[in-house]
């Protein structure tokens, strides 16, 4: 299997997911209109049970634009492909368990009637399978790059600017404090009982696709960890994996500020301020990678960027003029075994090389005036 099979593969699993996502947020506007879809992204309560919720929004911007990616070669497809494969196996897996947790004596989701569960948890399965095999195509195409670069000798991806990997992980480490105070303060109001409880989602929720708060947080906050760890280490997938998660915390965000400006939903100075630091700050770290991006251009940029070996933005282009190595000519058959005869040991030729080099400087250091009068006196003898 060639690398350029497993780029479409991975192209084509990403866009499978995509539609997935798509299909269940277009059932809800066509069941609702497009009026009752938006109340429903933006407040998150309608009556009766729902499909999706605004998290779907940005995930399936995500999807679309890692497969895309992919399919066009764009520098960062390898981190978008894996914010996508992560952030999709996160919130595919807790419909998975409403759908195994579901009774006719108890019902996951009580009263509410709506979207069926067993068709919308169907396909949370199937994207969970499609995940994991996505996850494993990623695993091999590193693996792939990785003996390629290894063989040819050629560097990998290309790290981040300093700038950009300190903004972008600065946001998420902002973004992190949110999310883990926000749990903690959760915990400690209502008890860490209650808080696993909320965490499962057991009688809470009103969308089948959609997940608790703290259970997002506790994702968000694995995410993010894992983004500042790339970003901190200047990886090559650090630019993809930032605007992964800048793709999906957007438009939830915009949903949100959206509910707090028209009145539909409670005001709190944190959740603004959440809000606002999802959306400013993604957007900002999206400019700043774009912007590195379209000043240093690579005509031969990596497949998937997926591998470890890279070098900084701006000097990729440098790198191979220095890495080249100058051809001579070849030589008759008889000057090239003279050649090799002479170049038969290496350590043999330095050595020569040194004491000729060393007395001539120990005579040139000793006798500084007698170098300083021979120009002259051989221009007076010409």
């Amino acid at each position: 299997m060639s690398i350029n099979q497993v780029r479409i593969a991975v192209a084509l699993l990403s866009l499978a997911l995509f539609a997935q996502t798509a299909f269940w947020l277009l059932y809800d506007i066509v069941v609702r209109g497009l009026p009752g879809a938006w109340s429903l992204w933006t407040t998150g309560w309608v009556p009766g049970l729902s499909a999706t919720s605004s998290l779907d929004l940005g995930l399936a911007a995500l999807q679309l634009c890692a497969g895309l990616a992919a399919l066009f070669r764009t520098r960062g497809a390898g981190g978008l492909l894996m914010t996508s494969c992560a952030v999709t196996l996160g919130f595919r897996l807790p419909a998975v368990w409403y759908l195994l947790l579901d009774s006719p004596s108890d019902p996951w989701f009580g009263t509410l009637k709506g979207a069926s569960l067993n068709a919308v948890g169907s396909t949370a399965v199937l994207a969970v399978v499609l995940c994991l095999v996505l996850g494993g195509l990623l695993l091999l195409a590193r693996h792939m790059e990785y003996e390629a670069a290894a063989s040819n000798a050629v560097t990998g991806g290309v790290r981040p600017v300093k700038v950009t990997a300190t903004a972008s992980g600065l946001l998420l480490a902002v973004l992190n404090v949110f999310y883990i105070g926000r749990n903690a303060v959760t915990a400690f109001q209502v008890g860490p009982g209650v808080l696993t409880d909320l965490i499962v989602g057991k009688g809470s929720g009103r969308a089948i696709l959609a997940v608790p708060s703290p259970y997002q947080w506790v994702c968000l906050t694995v995410l993010c960890g894992a983004g500042m760890l790339l970003a901190a280490r200047r990886r090559p997938t650090a630019p993809g994996f930032s605007v992964g998660l800048s793709l999906f915390m957007m438009p939830s965000a915009f949903t949100e500020l959206w509910g707090y400006a028209v009145g539909s939903m409670p005001v709190t100075a944190v959740d603004t301020s959440q809000s606002l630091l999802e959306f400013v700050g993604s957007a900002a770290v999206v400019a700043l990678i774009v912007g590195d991006v379209r000043r240093d251009r690579r005509p031969d940029d990596a497949d998937l960027d997926v591998m470890t070996p890279a070098v900084p933005i701006g000097t990729a282009a440098a790198v191979p003029a220095t890495l080249a190595v100058p051809t001579t000519p070849a030589a008759p058959p008889a000057a090239a075994a003279a050649q090799a005869d002479e170049d038969d040991d290496p350590a043999e030729a330095a050595v020569e090389a040194v004491e000729v080099t060393v007395p001539a400087q120990r005579d040139n250091d000793g006798d500084g005036t007698a170098e300083a009068e021979r120009p002259a006196t051989e221009a007076a003898g010409a």
